[in-house]
């Protein structure tokens, strides 16, 4: 079978490209033919990037499967709208764009374009949503329901097993009790919220704490606002934001996740949301605020709450880091929860999917 795959861009760290190359080399060494297209890509991207104009030789292939990833606007679009081949729809959502605006018009209006083209996007074979919540607003699009299904993000094990800077975490268990996020620091990712939370927690309940907020920075103006934020709080050296625009090494990402006491997010939209996968594997606590697709994530493996009721979070974070027994019990049912998406599962799934629209 020959497969394409098409996605707006192909970026080194990347998701929707962890996606979109976990699924290429899958597909690779089931024996298909395979095929990647994106209509940008970085340096480290680039040989995997076949580019738009190539795939244009198969849009009349009724025989061919192309499994289309949106994640945003793009005109590529035009190419799934037009294509003969069987339509594979896979939807990874897209920040609505109030989350946005206040800092980034350009990409605020792109969001904007993305979501209201996607009903005109609903003519497919079969529509995926990498969790229950994406599949959800593919129906309320008009996707027909018996038509979509849910695919997960594929994880990386090995690189969650592999190795890890041992001194970083060496230098973090110092005493303090250590507040990890992981994520784009973006507006819908709640980061104010997020030190809002931490300062009501070191200045009134563990002085002894430090918030770790490991990511990439995204627009200048919101980084200066948290740094702004940090400063008013007097919490200069307490919250530590390590990244930058080239976010930090897989190394150093998993030494931030061994030494964390407790995986803390204020995200106000996730489509997916990988950290809180990652922080089942190694069996964080989890306190997450409830909203898009964290709670179909999360499943029961951690804490949620609706309301940003800053001094009663303080006093649960203190208790889910101090409580022996309740860290115990979350940390079982992370392990559980984890196994749900271990990548042979999503495996089986992918294959289930072709199966069903090469039949």
């Amino acid at each position: 079978m020959r497969i394409h795959q098409i996605c707006a861009r192909l970026q080194f760290g990347d998701a929707v490209t962890n996606q979109v190359l976990h699924i290429h080399r899958l597909l690779l060494s089931w024996g298909h033919e395979s095929h990647v297209y994106a209509s940008s890509s970085d340096e480290a991207m680039a040989p995997v990037n076949e580019g738009l104009k190539a795939y244009r030789r198969y849009l009349g292939s009724k025989e061919d499967v192309l499994l289309f990833h949106y994640s945003v606007y793009d005109d590529n679009h035009r190419l799934y709208l037009e294509t003969r081949n069987r339509r594979v729809f896979i939807y990874h959502n897209i920040t609505p764009p109030e989350l946005l605006e206040s800092f980034d018009t350009h990409l605020a209006t792109f969001c904007r374009r993305g979501r209201e083209l996607l009903p005109k996007l609903a003519r497919c074979d079969l529509a995926l949503g990498d969790s229950e919540y994406n599949r959800l607003e593919l129906v309320e699009a008009g996707f027909p329901e018996e038509r979509t299904g849910v695919l997960p993000i594929f994880l990386d094990v090995e690189k969650l097993e592999g190795d890890h800077n041992r001194r970083l975490v060496e230098e973090l268990s110092d005493g303090p009790a250590n507040l990890l996020f992981v994520g784009r620091l973006v507006p819908s990712k709640g980061v104010e919220d997020l030190i809002d939370l931490f300062a009501v927690y070191h200045h009134y309940v563990n002085v002894r704490s430090r918030l770790l907020v490991v990511g990439t920075s995204w627009s200048t103006d919101y980084t200066l606002e948290l740094a702004n934020r940090v400063r008013r709080y007097g919490l200069q050296g307490r919250v530590l934001i390590p990244g930058g625009k080239t976010g930090v090494s897989d190394e150093d990402l998993y030494a931030y996740y061994r030494a964390a006491h407790l995986f803390l997010t204020c995200s106000l939209h996730e489509g997916f949301c990988v950290p809180l996968v990652e922080s089942m594997y190694f069996r964080l606590p989890i306190l997450a605020r409830r909203a898009a697709a964290i709670p179909y994530t999360l499943g029961d493996a951690g804490v949620t709450f609706r309301e940003l009721d800053l001094p009663l979070l303080a006093e649960t974070v203190e208790e889910m880091i101090v409580n022996d027994s309740l860290r115990e019990a979350l940390g079982a049912r992370a392990e559980r929860r984890f196994r749900e998406f271990e990548p042979a599962r999503t495996e089986e799934k992918l294959r289930g999917f072709l199966e069903r629209v090469s039949s």
